[in-house]
């Protein structure tokens, strides 16, 4: 009698993102712990695009993960000088996307509380708004506590629904839908 075939394992597909900064980074580990997914989080700690980007080239080189996401603000992206770099990490098979938080997360964090369709291009303008409307009191770039105490899977939904473009994120690589209370 012959053996039945066992059905081929398919591996997972193990994501790395590299971050601009503690926010982002900050905002992914809250994700982890709240949808109990299991991703890679590499910080590039601050800086530009340009910075964040050739860091992300170096990371990638060594090439341990299925797919790399990389996330920065466009407040700190300049077409002249960065344009060429983005196109070159794009054109990586193992780089899934680039994310550019437009001007900046701040504009993405108060989406989890109302409509971001602003044409400021200033993210003080997102921090103070966070602050005096009271969604997040004494909000501080890089205070990983203040995202656990105020960002939930409600107001996540209402983010991805004002935001759709970083919305995507979660959508696909933490398996969210909007109502997935």
């Amino acid at each position: 009698m012959a053996r039945k075939k066992r059905p081929s394992r398919t591996s997972k597909k193990v994501y790395c993102f590299i971050v601009e900064g503690c926010t982002e980074e900050n905002y992914l580990n809250h994700l982890k712990k709240l949808y109990k997914k299991s991703v890679t989080i590499k910080n590039c700690k601050g800086g530009n695009a340009k910075g964040v980007m050739e860091k992300a080239k170096k990371i990638i080189e060594n090439d341990l993960f299925s797919g790399y996401l990389i996330w920065f603000d466009k407040d700190r992206y300049f077409y002249e000088t960065d344009y060429n770099l983005k196109k070159n990490l794009e054109s990586k098979t193992n780089v899934e996307k680039i994310f550019m938080s437009e001007p900046c997360i701040e504009k993405w964090l108060l989406a989890h509380f109302e409509e971001t369709n602003f044409n400021q291009p200033e993210c003080n303008f997102f921090e103070n708004r966070l602050r005096d409307k009271k969604y997040i009191p004494n909000y501080k770039k890089n205070e990983c506590m203040l995202l656990e105490k105020f960002i939930n899977k409600n107001n996540i939904d209402t983010a991805i629904i004002n935001y759709p473009e970083i919305g995507n994120i979660l959508k696909k690589y933490f398996k969210i839908m909007s109502g997935s209370r």
